[in-house]
């Protein structure tokens, strides 16, 4: 019995050492641990100054920081995108028009804008005359070749301010009357004689021959340019062959197609470039009220049904005699119609020219 109580204490005892060393080796892990959690945590520790401790956890840090960015998201404080703020000029219903003198691309804009009567809503500007003469400073290469240019710097600034203003601007263009540019080309862009030079009319002037793809390209160039300055509608003057003249002299065995046939080719030529270019205005084109009344005329190759189907609208040079008549004659074609005038109308739109 002795033997078995003195083996029961010794194994007893045995155990008792173990249990002894399992939880000492407990309690150094256990300060290991707190010592290397104290080293780790000491770079997020953060002393106040009145002597309090916290801690600046990076995961905590982040967090806050997205729940600002979201907060600034949303509710009044909301982060918008970036808008895109696109003014456009109100629409008008009848155009009250007024030509201004080519001076005013001159830098003289703003006074002749003051003295305008409050009925006008829009103003026009020749921007090329019959001469060939062109008011602004164009960049096309063979206007400055054939001294066409007479515009300075100022009037690129001048333009720019007339079409950012509240009127709606019109950009008049001779398109075909051109005496500079017809000398200087006569071969390859000129309406010429039967001895090959350039042909006159009764003015001592010349024409360019839309027939010939170089004055088409000259007209197109200059078109596009303009366009590109930002004018609301560009005017189309002299948009024809010469009425006046000793036709019989004109050289026409090298032609091929007629005058009607060229002044569309040449109306192709002006919407295509002006669609590429990304011209959203309108394209619009004056006749004599002669013109308009008898519905075509052989020389000039105008026939006022194409004019009508092509262009956006068509203006007529009238006297007040005129004025009803042509009125009348106008509604037997499906395109707005402009009367050109020397004083306003009682209604409808109108361009009083100077």
């Amino acid at each position: 019995m002795a033997r078995k109580t003195s083996g029961t204490k010794g194994y007893a005892g045995y155990h008792g050492r173990r249990r002894g060393r399992g939880v000492l080796a407990v309690l150094l892990v256990v300060v290991l641990l707190l010592a290397c959690g104290f080293l780790f945590a000491q770079r997020y520790m953060v002393y106040e100054a009145d002597g309090s401790v916290r801690f600046e956890l990076p995961w905590a840090k982040k967090t806050a920081q997205d729940d600002t960015a979201d907060n600034s998201d949303s509710g009044d404080g909301e982060k918008q995108d970036d808008l895109e703020i696109i003014v456009e000029k109100p629409a008008i219903k009848d155009t009250h028009a007024v030509e201004l003198d080519a001076s005013v691309l001159g830098g003289e804009w703003q006074t002749a804008l003051d003295g305008l009567d409050k009925d006008v809503n829009a103003v026009a500007v020749e921007l090329k005359d019959a001469s060939g003469k062109i008011y602004y400073e164009s960049k096309v290469p063979g206007a400055i070749d054939c001294g066409a240019v007479s515009g300075g710097s100022a009037s690129r600034s001048a333009i720019a301010l007339l079409v950012d203003s509240d009127y709606y601007t019109i950009g008049r263009i001779s398109t075909l009357h051109d005496s500079l540019y017809a000398y200087k080309h006569m071969t390859d862009a000129a309406v010429c004689q039967l001895t090959g030079f350039v042909w006159y009319d009764t003015n001592s002037t010349h024409w360019l021959a839309p027939e010939k793809q170089a004055a088409r390209q000259y007209v197109t160039d200059l078109v596009t340019e303009c366009a590109q300055m930002g004018f609301d509608e560009l005017l189309l003057d002299d948009f024809h062959y010469p009425r006046e003249g000793r036709m019989s002299r004109i050289k026409t065995d090298e032609r091929t197609m007629t005058q009607q046939e060229a002044l569309m080719l040449l109306s192709d030529d002006l919407h295509a470039a002006l669609e590429q270019a990304g011209y959203k205005g309108k394209l619009s084109v004056s006749v004599d009220a002669d013109i308009a009344l008898a519905g075509s005329e052989a020389n000039s190759g105008i026939v006022m049904s194409e004019l009508a189907e092509t262009f956006d609208r068509v203006y007529v040079k009238v006297t007040a005699e005129q004025l009803e008549s042509v009125t009348e004659a106008m509604k037997a074609y499906d395109v707005e119609f402009v009367p050109i005038v020397g004083e306003a109308t009682d209604s409808g739109s109108y361009l009083i020219e100077k």
